[in-house]
């Protein structure tokens, strides 16, 4: 069989070159976050279920803020080694470090608890961020005592539910 001639380069008399630029591959994090406040007298306890979907590359670790006046009660999940708290600046950061190499879903539960705080007109609600995340979803459940009222205030990047539709069930719960 004969060859056919498609397309023919001409280069002048140096020849041509090519020139590459090699950059590592960053992982793509997603989270997707259940989270469950339960607000009482003297304690504030935070319980919060993590998917954390790890593509493109692997990871060793997670991290996120502790937020203030919260402590880790726990810290599970099938891929973690252990985990370690260490201050950066004015912030506490919590690593999650990973039985090694991790990529896939991934599931975690973390459990924080702190002082109750004391009745006031305005209250940031605490919130837990991976830092490695590219993108973070979920839901959050604020579930008072008896005895205490919430009522939602300034919302900025969340949406109000009705708190029966996402499993929130006890009288006042805010979702």
């Amino acid at each position: 069989p004969t060859a056919t001639l498609q397309q023919v380069w001409r280069y002048g008399q140096a020849g041509g070159s090519v020139a590459l630029r090699i950059a590592a591959v960053a992982p793509e994090v997603r989270v997707t976050g259940r989270q469950v406040l339960s607000l009482d007298d003297d304690r504030l306890v935070m319980a919060m279920d993590l998917a954390a979907s790890i593509t493109r590359v692997g990871l060793f670790k997670l991290s996120f803020v502790l937020p203030e006046g919260l402590e880790v009660e726990a810290l599970s999940g099938a891929a973690l080694s252990h985990w370690t708290e260490a201050q950066e600046g004015k912030q506490r950061i919590v690593t999650m470090h990973l039985t090694g190499r991790t990529i896939g879903e991934q599931k975690f539960t973390v459990a924080l608890a702190g002082a109750a705080p004391h009745a006031q007109e305005a209250w940031a609600v605490p919130h837990l961020l991976v830092r490695e995340a590219t993108r973070q979803t979920g839901e959050a459940l604020i579930v008072p005592g008896k005895g205490l009222r919430l009522r939602a205030g300034e919302r900025e990047k969340v949406t109000q539910l009705d708190p029966r539709q996402v499993g929130g069930l006890q009288p006042g719960t805010l979702a």
